[in-house]
Protein backbone atom coordinates (compact mmCIF):
# COMPACT_ATOMS: atom_id res chain seq x y z
CA UNK A 1 0.00 0.00 0.00
CA UNK A 2 1.32 3.45 -0.93
CA UNK A 3 1.83 6.16 1.65
CA UNK A 4 -0.86 8.84 1.63
CA UNK A 5 0.52 12.25 0.90
CA UNK A 6 -1.23 15.48 1.82
CA UNK A 7 -0.44 18.54 -0.30
CA UNK A 8 2.39 20.60 1.18
CA UNK A 9 0.96 23.80 -0.28
CA UNK A 10 -2.71 23.79 0.70
CA UNK A 11 -2.66 20.93 3.24
CA UNK A 12 -6.18 19.98 2.23
CA UNK A 13 -6.18 17.32 -0.41
CA UNK A 14 -4.63 13.90 -0.72
CA UNK A 15 -2.30 14.03 -3.71
CA UNK A 16 -3.15 11.69 -6.58
CA UNK A 17 -0.33 9.91 -8.39
CA UNK A 18 -0.46 9.72 -12.18
CA UNK A 19 2.03 8.79 -14.91
CA UNK A 20 2.24 11.55 -17.48
CA UNK A 21 4.69 13.87 -19.25
CA UNK A 22 6.18 16.50 -16.94
CA UNK A 23 7.47 19.90 -18.08
CA UNK A 24 10.77 20.01 -16.13
CA UNK A 25 11.50 23.73 -15.81
CA UNK A 26 13.29 23.27 -12.48
CA UNK A 27 16.51 22.49 -14.37
CA UNK A 28 16.58 26.05 -15.71
CA UNK A 29 15.66 25.11 -19.28
CA UNK A 30 12.18 25.82 -20.61
CA UNK A 31 12.04 23.04 -23.18
CA UNK A 32 12.59 19.83 -21.19
CA UNK A 33 9.72 17.34 -20.96
CA UNK A 34 10.08 14.10 -19.00
CA UNK A 35 8.07 11.20 -20.36
CA UNK A 36 6.46 8.44 -18.34
CA UNK A 37 7.31 9.57 -14.84
CA UNK A 38 5.09 9.51 -11.78
CA UNK A 39 3.65 12.89 -10.83
CA UNK A 40 1.75 13.58 -7.63
CA UNK A 41 -0.99 16.20 -8.09
CA UNK A 42 -3.29 18.08 -5.74
CA UNK A 43 -6.81 18.44 -7.14
CA UNK A 44 -7.48 21.34 -4.77
CA UNK A 45 -4.64 23.80 -5.51
CA UNK A 46 -2.97 22.25 -8.58
CA UNK A 47 0.38 21.65 -6.86
CA UNK A 48 2.46 19.04 -8.71
CA UNK A 49 5.38 17.02 -7.40
CA UNK A 50 7.33 14.94 -9.92
CA UNK A 51 8.93 11.71 -8.76
CA UNK A 52 12.13 11.90 -10.82
CA UNK A 53 14.33 8.79 -10.63
CA UNK A 54 18.11 9.02 -11.15
CA UNK A 55 18.24 12.83 -11.24
CA UNK A 56 21.99 12.91 -11.85
CA UNK A 57 21.57 10.59 -14.84
CA UNK A 58 18.83 12.85 -16.19
CA UNK A 59 21.11 15.89 -15.95
CA UNK A 60 23.86 13.97 -17.78
CA UNK A 61 21.38 13.10 -20.57
CA UNK A 62 20.23 16.72 -20.85
CA UNK A 63 23.85 17.96 -20.93
CA UNK A 64 24.73 15.45 -23.68
CA UNK A 65 21.72 16.61 -25.68
CA UNK A 66 22.54 20.30 -25.23
CA UNK A 67 26.18 19.98 -26.32
CA UNK A 68 25.16 18.10 -29.48
CA UNK A 69 22.58 20.65 -30.62
CA UNK A 70 23.09 22.64 -33.77
CA UNK A 71 23.04 26.41 -33.49
CA UNK A 72 24.32 28.69 -30.77
CA UNK A 73 23.86 27.80 -27.14
CA UNK A 74 21.12 29.85 -25.52
CA UNK A 75 21.95 31.77 -22.32
CA UNK A 76 19.88 29.33 -20.22
CA UNK A 77 21.82 26.40 -21.76
CA UNK A 78 25.13 28.06 -20.85
CA UNK A 79 23.91 28.46 -17.24
CA UNK A 80 22.72 24.83 -17.19
CA UNK A 81 26.08 23.55 -18.50
CA UNK A 82 28.02 25.70 -16.00
CA UNK A 83 25.94 24.34 -13.12
CA UNK A 84 26.21 20.81 -14.54
CA UNK A 85 30.00 21.18 -14.34
CA UNK A 86 29.59 22.32 -10.72
CA UNK A 87 31.20 25.70 -11.30
CA UNK A 88 30.42 29.10 -9.83
CA UNK A 89 30.55 32.06 -12.21
CA UNK A 90 34.11 32.77 -11.03
CA UNK A 91 35.19 29.14 -11.59
CA UNK A 92 33.56 29.18 -15.02
CA UNK A 93 35.36 32.40 -15.99
CA UNK A 94 38.72 30.97 -14.89
CA UNK A 95 38.19 27.65 -16.69
CA UNK A 96 37.03 29.42 -19.86
CA UNK A 97 40.00 31.84 -19.71
CA UNK A 98 37.58 34.72 -19.45
CA UNK A 99 36.27 37.23 -16.90
CA UNK A 100 33.28 37.13 -14.56
CA UNK A 101 31.89 40.13 -16.42
CA UNK A 102 32.07 38.26 -19.74
CA UNK A 103 30.39 35.19 -18.19
CA UNK A 104 27.59 37.42 -16.92
CA UNK A 105 27.10 38.80 -20.45
CA UNK A 106 26.94 35.27 -21.94
CA UNK A 107 24.50 34.05 -19.30
CA UNK A 108 22.23 37.10 -19.59
CA UNK A 109 22.22 37.01 -23.40
CA UNK A 110 23.83 40.44 -23.77
CA UNK A 111 26.71 38.89 -25.74
CA UNK A 112 26.93 35.59 -27.64
CA UNK A 113 29.84 33.27 -26.93
CA UNK A 114 32.39 33.18 -29.72
CA UNK A 115 32.46 29.97 -31.75
CA UNK A 116 35.79 28.74 -30.29
CA UNK A 117 34.64 29.47 -26.71
CA UNK A 118 31.35 27.69 -27.26
CA UNK A 119 33.12 24.67 -28.74
CA UNK A 120 35.48 24.65 -25.74
CA UNK A 121 32.50 24.59 -23.37
CA UNK A 122 30.89 21.76 -25.31
CA UNK A 123 34.14 19.80 -25.22
CA UNK A 124 34.60 20.44 -21.49
CA UNK A 125 31.13 19.04 -20.86
CA UNK A 126 31.85 16.05 -23.08
CA UNK A 127 34.98 15.51 -20.92
CA UNK A 128 37.20 14.46 -23.73
CA UNK A 129 34.62 12.39 -25.53
CA UNK A 130 34.20 13.09 -29.22
CA UNK A 131 31.22 15.24 -30.08
CA UNK A 132 29.95 13.66 -33.30
CA UNK A 133 30.60 15.89 -36.30
CA UNK A 134 30.95 18.98 -34.14
CA UNK A 135 32.89 20.71 -36.92
CA UNK A 136 29.93 20.36 -39.30
CA UNK A 137 27.53 22.23 -37.00
CA UNK A 138 26.62 25.69 -38.20
CA UNK A 139 26.55 27.22 -34.74
CA UNK A 140 25.71 30.61 -36.20
CA UNK A 141 22.41 29.18 -37.43
CA UNK A 142 19.53 30.81 -35.58
CA UNK A 143 16.77 28.45 -34.48
CA UNK A 144 13.40 30.06 -35.08
CA UNK A 145 11.18 27.57 -33.28
CA UNK A 146 11.40 26.22 -29.76
CA UNK A 147 11.37 22.45 -29.79
CA UNK A 148 10.76 20.55 -26.59
CA UNK A 149 13.44 18.01 -25.81
CA UNK A 150 11.85 14.86 -24.44
CA UNK A 151 13.53 12.41 -22.08
CA UNK A 152 12.35 9.04 -20.86
CA UNK A 153 13.58 6.99 -17.92
CA UNK A 154 14.31 3.39 -18.90
CA UNK A 155 15.90 0.59 -16.90
CA UNK A 156 19.32 1.52 -18.25
CA UNK A 157 18.89 5.21 -17.38
CA UNK A 158 17.65 8.43 -18.94
CA UNK A 159 17.56 8.55 -22.74
CA UNK A 160 16.45 11.15 -25.24
CA UNK A 161 12.90 10.24 -26.34
CA UNK A 162 13.19 12.05 -29.68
Amino acid sequence: MEDLMICGICGKEEMVEVVEPYHYTECGLSNIVLEGIRVRKCACCGNTMPMIPALSGLHHAIARDVIKKQGNLEPSEIVFLRKFLGWSGVDFARNMHSTSSQVSKWESGKVRMSTPTELLLREMVARGKKIDDCHSYDINHEETTVMHRRFQHLREGWKSAA
